[in-house]
């Protein structure tokens, strides 16, 4: 018959097991690559992540901004790295999901080259009009473009972003023309907007949110299927009879392919811890972005049908690249 003593032992070889499976990696920082530049709502929530990842898995998450190229040099740095947990991206839906289906040459396959590992956050994106504008609904701002085939314009923060293709898409929708005005990134674009250079734009919760506040722009709908919670009032596009109009950007963490699945494992519980702490949720909430609970193989089959989405967009011949 077993001793007190040994079955003590045992039991304390029983909580350790999962402790020392624990420890097997990570066993050095890892470095969590962001394609975009510091201070952008990205690298916000990147470092909020890293930061919750450091304090559940016991090592540094090193942050690493390579900025550049619409997120692909990030996330092609991520494609070729080892797959031993020691890179890791935080992915954003324009380099790993619109770059599939706008570039013929791009050096990775988001599906087959990256391995999806947690789904963190949707932004929804808002339709808004500078505050000047004479358009108070979106039919008097369709209306217009109707009668006057390319005269309305609207900013986006580069060719293939978001913004240009939920435009682009909103067009084809309405069947009109609009011009469209690329930047080389979001702060220029919503300079010429709330100056009035622009007519219009398609763009995320955060940046939008302080400036609907401020008086600076007027929101004429929400770009998202779903009504957005911070504005329930607000009408989507599906609503006042555009179809189906889902303008979203999204993050999340992205490892090497062949990732072993203890790894992501180990990542997706952690992330799904990380959503339950208050700076967490605290981060989300003032940008006005949701949090998303896709792991793993599911959100690989989300950037399938994202990758399809965008390719009938792009394929239209309505959208100039």
């Amino acid at each position: 018959m077993p001793t007190r003593r040994a079955l003590g032992a045992a039991a304390l070889s029983l909580l350790a097991a999962p402790a020392l499976a624990q420890r097997s990696w990570p066993t050095r920082p890892v470095r969590l690559l962001v394609g975009f530049a510091p201070g952008g709502f990205t690298d916000i929530v990147a470092r909020a992540v890293a930061e919750q990842y450091t304090a559940l898995l016991g090592q540094n998450f090193v942050i690493e901004n390579r900025s550049g190229a619409s997120g692909t040099i990030a996330a092609d740095a991520v494609a070729k790295a080892p797959a031993d947990g020691s890179v890791l991206l935080f992915g954003h839906s324009t380099p790993n999901a619109v770059a599939a289906a706008l570039f013929s040459n791009l050096p990775y396959d988001p599906l087959r080259d990256l391995t999806p590992v947690a789904q963190i956050a949707v932004h929804p994106h808002l339709l808004v009009v500078p505050a000047a504008s004479p358009y108070r609904t979106t039919a008097e701002l369709i209306a217009a473009a109707k009668a006057r085939p390319g005269a309305i314009s609207f900013s986006s923060a580069g060719i293939g972003s978001v913004h240009h293709l939920a435009c682009g898409l909103l067009a084809q929708k309405a069947g009109v023309e609009f011009t469209h005005v690329p930047y080389r990134g979001s702060a220029p674009a919503m300079a010429d907007l709330i100056a009035g250079r622009v007519d219009m734009t398609i763009d995320g919760i955060s940046a939008m949110a302080p400036l609907i506040e401020e008086g600076k722009v007027r929101a004429l709908a929400a770009g998202t299927l779903e009504r957005i919670a911070r504005y329930p009032d607000l009408t989507t596009l599906q609503e006042q009879g555009y179809g189906e109009i889902d303008a979203m950007s999204w993050v999340g963490v992205f490892g090497p392919p062949g990732l072993p699945a203890e790894i992501v494992q180990a990542l997706s519980q952690a992330a799904d811890q990380a959503m339950q702490a208050p700076a967490m949720q605290r981060i989300l909430a003032s940008g006005g972005s949701i949090a998303a609970a896709r792991r793993g193989e599911a959100f690989r089959a989300f950037i399938g049908v994202e990758i399809d989405r965008y390719k009938a967009v792009l394929g239209d011949g309505k959208i100039a690249l």
